[in-house]
């Protein structure tokens, strides 16, 4: 009796994940335009997209999960993809020694020094960051306040475990890069690579195609 429960169960499950894979088209026929064509996308929610001008991921990642996102952005688009590198030892085992470093560096106003990134020769930056006490990571910080965004658009993403409120993060790097026009961001915990994906596409088709 349990066992045939199961099997209706499964079969319930399955039929729904069918029934919205299949309800929602556009998944399926912008995910292969924008891995193959990003010219001839059907859907687009912009009057002006941006697949035309000159596109870079950058990302700092300390645990793995920001730089899993970029990738596949980057994949995605086609793109050049670079990552922030930052002199400070924040991969240490201890996570309460990480985080105690972490809110005191923000709370004091620290910047820490990271490798030199040109944009110079980029239109369109998607940015990355993990979410850090609710705040950009300070290496991504770093990269904002020591660069010139005069005529580039900022596309940012970011990754949390804890709380994160994407309309601070947004206005966070709109104060830092200063002059960038930046764009709707995009806010995720890692859920598995398929399920990132579609939401990445539907994300893209909005804000860059």
């Amino acid at each position: 009796m349990i066992k045939k429960i199961i099997c209706v169960l499964l079969f319930i499950i399955s039929a729904f994940i069918l029934f919205t894979a299949i309800s929602d088209s556009n998944w399926y026929i912008n995910k292969t335009n924008v891995l193959k064509n990003k010219k001839d996308t059907i859907t687009c929610a912009k009057t002006e997209s941006l697949y035309d001008k000159k596109t870079v991921v950058i990302y700092y990642s300390n645990g793995g999960n920001t730089k899993a996102v970029a990738n596949v952005i980057k994949q995605l688009l086609q793109c050049d993809i670079a990552e922030i590198k930052s002199d400070e030892a924040y991969k240490q085992k201890n996570i309460l020694k990480l985080k105690n470093l972490v809110q005191e560096q923000i709370q004091s106003g620290y910047i820490p020094k990271t490798n030199k990134t040109d944009i110079s020769n980029y239109e369109v930056i998607f940015l990355g960051s993990p979410v850090w006490k609710s705040h950009v990571s300070l290496p991504v910080k770093s990269f904002l306040i020591n660069n010139n965004f005069n005529n580039k658009t900022i596309i940012p993403f970011y990754t949390f475990g804890g709380k994160a409120n994407k309309k601070q993060l947004d206005n966070e790097i709109k104060e830092y890069s200063k002059n960038a026009n930046v764009m709707n961001s995009f806010l995720t915990v890692w859920n598995g690579l398929a399920f990132l994906e579609y939401q990445l596409v539907k994300w893209l088709n909005e804000v860059y195609l």
